[in-house]
């Protein structure tokens, strides 16, 4: 029997997925500011010890139970706009973010198998075992009277100084290691959009559309998939397929764009990229563009083990195995 095509896999990601719309989405980028921070984490403008040592500890924990000695080379911030004076935005659950930062010498002294990695394969594999293995345990945390989703990651942007941290210019960034702030807050106007200007209102809203245009025809398609036979099939599996490309690498340049805003030359916060990203979030075709993205790498997961028997692995993580079993002993 031939193999199936990577198009079959993607539509039958496709059809076990709801119909993806682009609905209003949650963010706090543009919402009235409050006029003190969080009651639940700050007395005044100070992070309450009990908060201060379980999100720090948690970490700690997490990653001597993985690395040796991360108190020697870690240290964390809690950055973002749950600590800033829009926390009360509607954003569910309210997410903390906590940065962090890591001095990649001291790390490759005390991991000595993990040394062969480059800075950029490191970050993206301490990063990829914190989203799957830390974020679920920490998704739904009760601290005071409120539940928040922290989630942990290392900004390669940034070492372990608080140097480093100003240099991406975080929008706010408090110090849990050294209990004090990095960068405090801004104050902000009552109506934070009037700080961007028309220019990137527009190119936003030209990007909307675009965005909207491609979620439809991906529609479209998985529609057209499920009800067609024949020619008219293979066409709309060929449309499905485009529209999935589209909107992942169109889902990729916003999110990656982000990414830059935080690293070496970007402004951070204020940051366009960041703007462009906080945009399509709260319009709801950032979500929608990244769900579609996500049953594209299904599909293409799916055909990698009807094909190979196995998922592919990215080269950073072909590159971890070779050299922990280069150590065998170490895991």
């Amino acid at each position: 029997m031939p193999a199936k095509s990577e198009a079959f896999y993607l539509n039958r990601a496709a059809q076990a997925s709801p119909e993806i719309r682009a609905e209003a989405g949650r963010s706090g980028y543009f919402s009235a500011p409050e006029s003190g921070l969080d009651p639940d984490l700050f007395d005044g403008d100070t992070l309450k010890p009990e908060i201060r040592e379980h999100i720090l500890w948690t970490f700690q924990d997490y990653m001597a139970a993985r690395y040796t000695a991360p108190g020697a080379w870690s240290r964390l911030w809690l950055a973002g706009s749950g600590i800033s004076y829009q926390w009360s935005a509607d954003r569910g659950n309210g997410d903390l973010d906590v940065m962090a930062g890591i001095d990649v010498i001291a790390f490759r002294q005390f991991n000595a198998p993990l040394a062969g990695l480059s800075d950029a394969e490191l970050a993206d594999h301490i990063n990829t075992d914190l989203k799957a293995n830390l974020w679920p345990a920490t998704a739904a945390t009760r601290l005071g009277s409120k539940t928040y989703e922290i989630t942990y990651y290392w900004n390669p942007g940034c070492g372990s100084d608080p140097r480093g941290v100003l240099a991406i210019h975080p929008y706010a960034a408090y110090d849990l290691n050294g209990d004090a702030w990095t960068v405090r807050p801004p104050k902000l106007p009552s109506d934070p959009r009037t700080l961007y200007p028309a220019s990137w209102w527009a190119a936003s809203r030209a990007e909307a559309e675009r965005a909207r245009t491609i979620i439809s025809r991906y529609n479209s398609a998985r529609h057209a998939a499920a009800t067609t036979t024949g020619p008219g099939k293979a066409n709309a599996l060929a449309q499905l397929r485009l529209a999935a490309a589209q909107a992942s690498e169109l889902f990729d340049d916003i999110h990656l764009g982000r990414r830059a805003a935080f690293g070496p030359g970007g402004q951070g916060y204020s940051d366009q990229a960041n703007f462009r990203w906080q945009q399509a979030k709260a319009a709801g075709y950032g979500p929608a563009l990244a769900e579609i993205a996500a049953v594209a790498r299904s599909g293409r997961e799916a055909a990698e083990v009807a094909l190979y028997g196995k998922r592919i692995e990215s080269a950073s993580a072909a590159r971890v195995k070779a050299l922990l079993w280069a150590n065998r002993g170490i895991s």
